[in-house]
């Protein structure tokens, strides 16, 4: 269990160097796909926790609505963040949730 974690430890260390060291690629690669990345995959988990309106589609309309919005604002929080390894485990730990929210929709209904 030890070397697990060690290796793990390790791991995210090297990651985070990588980020230091390359801080305008990695504000680019968050800003630019990244950012569109984050954006559609909340788009499209958004009908898992929305809830459904009275004719049954407000849960599909909104978040076509709100995607230049949540694009913006994906876009924007990487602008802003003065941490970039904080800027990539935000946006990538909220790009898994989301994935794992599609996942599971996709696979128990």
């Amino acid at each position: 269990m030890k070397d697990l974690a060690a290796a793990t430890t390790g791991t995210l260390r090297r990651a985070a160097d990588a980020v230091r060291a390359h801080p305008r690629l990695t504000r680019w690669l968050l800003a630019g796909p990244g950012a569109l990345a984050g954006s559609v995959l909340l788009m499209a988990a958004m009908p898992v926790w929305l809830p459904a309106g009275q004719a049954g589609v407000n849960h599909l309309v909104w978040p076509l609505v709100l995607a230049p919005l949540l694009w913006a604002l994906v876009f924007l929080y990487t602008i802003v963040e003065e941490n970039l390894v904080r800027g990539v485990a935000v946006i990538g730990g909220a790009s898994a949730v989301n994935a794992v929210l599609i996942g599971g929709f996709m696979a128990f209904g």
